[in-house]
């Protein structure tokens, strides 16, 4: 979320009147279920994000291949650079990704790109949902950076549209057969999913992504519940959805249907971060959310677990 819609985020937004949002489930798709909200059976915090280059985090992605580093992005109005934090929220170095505008980045993730892991940026980020076109940018995974000056390094673009016009999107995953998944933030007509399949990578032009599914979450804008962020699970049945004051887990059922548990039971961190817009997973099944500054000098970096 770029600075000039700050404000519109809890905890400030709490006095105002929540703006719901919902949509015509597609076939097939359960009714929407009442929610149970407990707190995390575990929230710590291990660090701050006091560089000034990690004012407005928007997503993270633990490396696996290089244990304790998170890869983070910053949104519109900052730099096209990829940056390289521990845990504790240090800045370890940065990249400069050639030919990649950083127009509205909000999700990074891993995922696999051939026989290679790749990091796939999205820039989908569309508070007025007036683009007509969005992207998705990739590159391998690189050794991460110890200093800043590093060389600028290219990435692979698809540009795509969705089928029923623009929509903003803060949330993005990717399976492992390479498919992407976005979540939309629930601005307008409910929370939604699409994916895009890997084959879109070889066809050029301007692909279209394919609606999936409708999530059982009511928007509420104006009371944080705004779907900021998602992380999936290494072997891709599991996915963690991020609003600003919950978390959602979801069992993922043939790659494009998100089930709940047989009582579905939500997270709630209402006030626990500044502005929390990342999260990811941890190789211990828990789950690291990063925070953009928001009214406050400095981000957060929380680890925390929830009850299934």
């Amino acid at each position: 979320m770029s600075a000039c819609h700050r404000a519109a985020v809890l905890p400030l937004a709490m006095v105002t009147l929540a703006l719901s949002a919902t949509t015509d489930p597609l076939p097939g798709q359960s009714p929407s279920p009442t929610w149970t909200w407990v707190a995390p059976i575990e929230w710590r915090q291990t660090g701050r994000l006091a560089h000034p280059r990690l004012a407005e985090v928007s997503g993270v992605a633990p490396s696996q291949a290089h244990p304790g580093v998170l890869w983070v992005i910053n949104d519109s109005g900052n730099p096209p650079d990829l940056l390289a934090v521990d845990s504790t929220g240090t800045l370890l170095g940065s990249i400069p990704l050639r030919d990649a505008p950083n127009t509205d980045w909000e999700e990074i993730a891993l995922g696999p790109c051939g026989t290679a892991t790749c990091l796939y940026i999205a820039d989908t980020g569309d508070n007025r949902e007036r683009r007509e076109t969005v992207a998705m940018h990739r590159l391998v995974e690189p050794t991460p950076p110890t200093s800043e000056g590093v060389e600028p390094q290219s990435v692979e673009t698809l540009r795509f549209r969705y089928p029923d016009g623009p929509h903003d999107v803060e949330a993005m995953g990717v399976l492992p057969d390479g498919t992407i998944l976005l979540v939309t933030k629930g601005r307008s007509g409910g929370i939604l999913a699409f994916r895009l399949p890997p084959r879109l990578w070889l066809a050029g032009g301007v692909a279209t992504a394919e609606r999936v599914d409708s999530l059982p979450i009511t928007a509420a804008l104006g009371m944080g519940r705004a779907v900021t962020g998602m992380a999936v699970s290494a072997d891709g049945t599991t996915i963690m959805v991020k609003t600003y004051r919950d978390l959602f887990p979801f069992v993922l059922e043939e790659g494009r249907r998100f089930r709940t548990a047989a009582t579905p039971t939500a997270c709630d961190i209402l006030g626990k971060e500044p502005q929390g817009e990342a999260v990811g997973w941890l190789p211990d099944g828990r789950v690291i959310m990063l925070s953009e500054r928001g009214l406050l000098t400095e981000g957060t970096v929380f680890v925390g677990r929830c009850r299934p």
